[in-house]
């Protein structure tokens, strides 16, 4: 994140002192803006890595949107006061230096990053991200693809909202500023109105478009409902030109209000939460306010009070002047660093210490950068002006080469196949007969009906059931359940492709058993552990009566399909996710696991005849799992689904089908 530190092109001083035109530019460094902005930057890095004390430490991203506005304001009047006119080409390419540099690095390290870990179809949306993030157009990316930012698998790139929001501000606002400027002759009047009346729409915008109680990402990332925090700071910027406090009442009432403003922030820090209807019903807005006052008491030159001095510390102050750099990096670190993953790669390391990793690596990254490249582009050090614009734009290049070319030759797992694609794994026949000594299984015909899970282990349940004889099918739908109803995100909107899978699941399931004509029909799907929604458009949530009758009366719609064809149905327990290279593991993720599974073992002791329960659950995870202890990435040396936690890897696959089949070889003889 960043607000740009004005280049020092006047003298210090207080910014303006007449009523109505400034006449002098004076905007000089003020260090206590850089302690602001190291707060905010570390309020926004507490929030993301998990600080249960900085719930409300998102609101950092306000705190800069609020800097920025006052500061672009001000050099901007300072520019029109020197020159009457403000040069748009020498203003733009000031922030193009200072801001561009640094994110193709970012953006070329994640390209590569991305494309060398993770799956193809997180690999395509990650690259649309990056090139969103290059035009600084990310969070309207995010709204048309209906991202939410609350997402619990969220992109590597998710922060560039922010710095879009920015940088479409740095575009737009010097022309507004100049027309303002040039059709009031140099008068703030115009200028304040449009500031006032600007907020004002923003506000309404996000009053019109929040629903309470559903997510809301839409005026999270929108630049139309959060213009008003930058709108704040643009006309405290237009205010401290017309007023600076002279009498020691007016001083002392700045203090105070600025201490009031600090108070209120840190409190908001400590008990806001990213979904609070407060937030969105005014308190963002109450916030920005907050945050002008504090900026208001610091930026006085002839006053010093404890805030002021706090914030001028030399550490603080360094922090500030690397944020941009903290605010780009800490969030890739924090996703490539993610416990899960470092446990998914076998090293466990979590809490306090892998904090400390995390802020290491983003500060000796952001300082790199600071020091390597930020600097020197922004102050020219490359000899010629053009030399450095030249870097930039070459830059750009490269990095829009880099993201692109990085797709060539990227083949798609099956697992990332599109959504609904039915893969048909396994011959009709054994390639082998049973093992020798052996007593043939009790069930000749396998087939394995489900989601992207099943068919991650479709092959090695093929190739071993082959080496006992049997033959074992899987026909599995990529991202799509068992069920007839329409699959909802938590945040109760549709999956998109859900009502096609839907509308082709008695097809798809009768059309399989008639196939393979099977004595076993193995139920192995995960998408049942969403909420569903009703044909009347009704959502219904997971782990409630309604949805237990529901899901049940589903179960007993396969079973009876099955039964009808001569076979047993056979439940299969999904394991609950282990730590893994793609996100963390939430409570939620076990809680639904554990119930799904229990409602499985109920239905199969209301079905003892023709229904099986196979506890893959118990083969994976024998232990179980809880958040403080999850369940392994790794048995017998093996690591079983190390990428999202859920799909088996070709030789974790080989390790379970051995011992699902022979659970179920078991489980079928002791009922002979």
């Amino acid at each position: 994140m960043t607000t740009t530190t004005p280049d020092a092109v006047a003298p210090e001083s207080a910014p303006g002192e007449r009523a109505w035109v400034l006449e002098k530019p004076s905007f000089g460094y003020k260090p206590a803006l850089d302690g602001l902005r190291a707060v905010a930057v570390m309020s926004v890095v507490a929030y993301h890595f998990g600080a249960g004390w900085m719930k409300g430490g998102f609101l950092g991203v306000d705190m800069f949107f609020v800097l920025s506005g006052y500061l672009i304001t001000s050099l901007l009047l300072i520019e029109w006061a020197g020159s009457g006119t403000i040069h748009f080409g020498g203003f733009w390419a000031r922030r193009f230096r200072r801001l561009l540099p640094a994110l193709f690095v970012l953006l070329v390290a994640v390209a590569l990053w991305g494309r060398l870990v993770l799956d193809s179809d997180q690999w395509h949306e990650l690259r649309w991200d990056g090139i969103w993030s290059l035009f600084y157009a990310a969070n309207w990316r995010f709204v048309v693809a209906g991202t939410s930012y609350f997402s619990a698998e969220p992109s590597m790139l998710r922060h560039m909202w922010s710095l879009a929001i920015e940088e479409q501000f740095y575009l737009v606002w010097p022309l507004v500023v100049f027309g303002a400027l040039w059709l009031a002759k140099g008068r703030h009047a115009l200028l304040t109105g449009i500031c006032v009346a600007g907020s004002v729409a923003s506000v309404a915008i996000m009053q019109w478009k929040f629903e309470p109680g559903q997510d809301p990402s839409r005026v999270y990332y929108g630049t139309d409902a959060r213009a008003s925090q930058l709108l704040i700071g643009a006309l405290l910027a237009i205010l401290l030109v017309h007023w600076a406090p002279r009498a020691r009442a007016s001083r002392l009432a700045v203090q105070i209000a600025g201490t009031v403003g600090a108070v209120f922030v840190l409190f908001l820090f400590w008990a806001a939460r990213d979904q609070n209807d407060f937030l969105y019903r005014g308190g963002f807005i109450l916030f920005a306010v907050a945050v002008a006052a504090v900026i208001t008491a610091i930026v006085q030159p002839t006053t010093t009070n404890p805030m002021k001095a706090l914030l001028c510390v030399p550490a603080i102050r360094w922090i500030g002047q690397v944020s941009y750099g903290v605010y780009l990096w800490h969030w890739p670190v924090w996703v490539a660093l993610s416990r899960s993953r470092l446990q998914g790669w076998g090293w466990d390391i979590s809490g306090w210490p892998l904090s400390i990793v995390q802020l290491a690596v983003t500060f000796g990254i952001a300082a790199l950068s600071y020091y390597l490249v930020e600097l020197p582009i922004r102050h020219r050090k490359y000899r010629k002006k053009v030399w450095a614009s030249t870097l930039v734009f070459a830059g750009f290049g490269i990095t829009l080469a880099v993201i692109v070319v990085s797709t060539l030759g990227a083949t798609a797992n099956i697992l990332q196949a599109r959504p609904g694609t039915v893969l048909n794994q396994g011959g009709d026949t054994p390639v082998v007969t049973a093992r020798p000594g052996t007593v043939a299984p009790p069930t000749q015909r396998i087939l394995v009906l489900g989601d992207s899970v099943a068919a991650s282990l479709g092959d090695a349940l093929a190739a071993t059931a082959a080496g006992d004889g049997v033959t074992a099918r899987t026909i599995a739908r990529l991202g799509c359940g068992m069920t007839t109803g329409i699959t909802l995100n938590k945040d109760g909107s549709q999956i998109p492709w859900s009502p096609d899978c839907a509308k082709t699941t008695v097809d798809y399931q009768q059309g399989a058993i008639a196939d393979v004509q099977p004595d076993s029909v193995l139920w192995l799907s995960t998408w049942e552990l969403a909420d569903y929604q009703t044909a009347e458009g009704q959502r219904v949530r997971f782990d409630t009566p309604a949805h237990d009758r529901w899901l049940l009366g589903e179960m007993d719609r396969v079973r009876q399909t099955v039964a009808s064809a001569g076979g047993r149905l056979v439940m299969v327990t999904n394991p609950p996710m282990s730590p893994n290279q793609t996100r963390e593991v939430t409570q939620d993720d076990l809680d639904r696991t554990a119930h799904g599974n229990a409602l499985m073992a109920k239905f199969a002791e209301r079905h003892p005849d023709d229904v099986v329960l196979l506890d893959l659950a118990s083969i994976v995870c024998p232990d179980g799992a809880t958040l403080a202890d999850p369940c392994s990435a790794t048995r017998d040396g093996i690591v079983l689904r190390p990428k999202d936690g859920g799909h088996f890897e070709p030789e974790g696959a080989q390790w379970a089908a051995r011992r699902l089949l022979d659970a179920l070889y078991a489980d079928l003889a002791s009922r002979a």
